[in-house]
């Protein structure tokens, strides 16, 4: 068994022309933070930067021919934006044939406080938000993060997807799966599973109870998004790689994608920047 994926988040078509709006006292406030946005020399409208550099992830995907793609979360900066939605997928439909695309909800998919309507509408146009899939001997979970960070509207979707996580890591373990994965939108964790909550990160509470079913069931890796900047932990044997922005970059690491390749006894992965035209 050996095989590749390519592993993409936060397109965010809109999110250029949102923070060209931003004051240069917004932006100090959120530098301060760590979040290191820039100036823009205007306001910018539509998503000319965003749909250069989704091209460009699509491109190079194509040339590194991986057996399928997944989306980490904030396709769109507006939830339910029906033009930026659109233009996702325009240029999605250059994938190659034979190259399928997995769906992961992200705050700005779904809210930053998800409603039941606006779940709707996720799953209207993108399919459900926790579900399963498997490739060669390995098996993929993926939920709905939000969910996760802030269920107040919500609270039985947390209660449907903490079952449903646990549950199908349980029969994907007893099925015999090589590795288990999961892939959703807030990283678990920066650094460790115990450290103090955080705005990119899942409150600790919630996080507990995933870490507990992840670890019960001997899972490999955590692949997130959400950080718009490339971030790596471990709880053990288990992986967290949380993946940099294929739209507007908030750190140090540029605009990029990344390849995971996977086989019985390992994990491997290199991040590609998108800041040049693929080789």
């Amino acid at each position: 068994m050996s095989f590749s994926f390519v592993q993409m988040s936060d397109p965010q078509f809109g999110m250029f022309a949102s923070v060209s709006n931003y004051t240069e006292e917004e932006i100090a406030e959120r530098r301060q933070r760590g979040v290191l946005m820039r100036k823009a020399p205007g306001p910018i409208t539509g998503f000319a930067d965003e749909t250069r550099l989704y091209t460009r992830a699509i491109e190079k995907t194509n040339s590194l021919g991986p057996d399928f793609v997944v989306v980490c979360g904030d396709m769109i900066h507006d939830t339910g934006d029906e033009a930026e939605i659109a233009e996702l997928f325009r240029i999605t439909e250059n994938l190659d044939v034979g190259i399928p695309v997995h769906w992961v909800s992200g705050n700005h998919d779904v809210g930053e406080a998800p409603t039941s309507e606006s779940i709707a509408l996720y799953r209207e146009k993108f399919g459900d938000d926790n579900y399963s899939f498997d490739h060669a001997d390995c098996h993929f979970t993926v939920i709905n993060s939000s969910v996760a960070s802030d269920p107040s509207n919500v609270p039985r979707e947390w209660n449907r997807m903490i079952q449903f996580l646990g549950d199908d890591m349980s029969a994907a373990r007893r099925a015999g799966a090589e590795h288990l994965i999961l892939l959703l939108h807030h990283p678990l964790f920066l650094e460790r599973p115990d450290e103090d909550e955080d705005y990119f990160t899942i409150p600790f509470e919630r996080r507990e109870a995933i870490v507990s079913i992840l670890k019960g069931n001997d899972a490999s890796a955590v692949f997130a998004g959400h950080m718009h900047r490339n971030n790596y932990a471990r709880d053990g044997d288990l992986l967290m790689i949380t993946t940099g922005a294929v739209g507007y970059p908030l750190g140090p690491d540029p605009s990029g994608i990344r390849l995971v390749t996977m086989d019985e006894a390992s994990i491997s992965h290199r991040y590609y920047p998108l800041a040049d035209p693929p080789e």
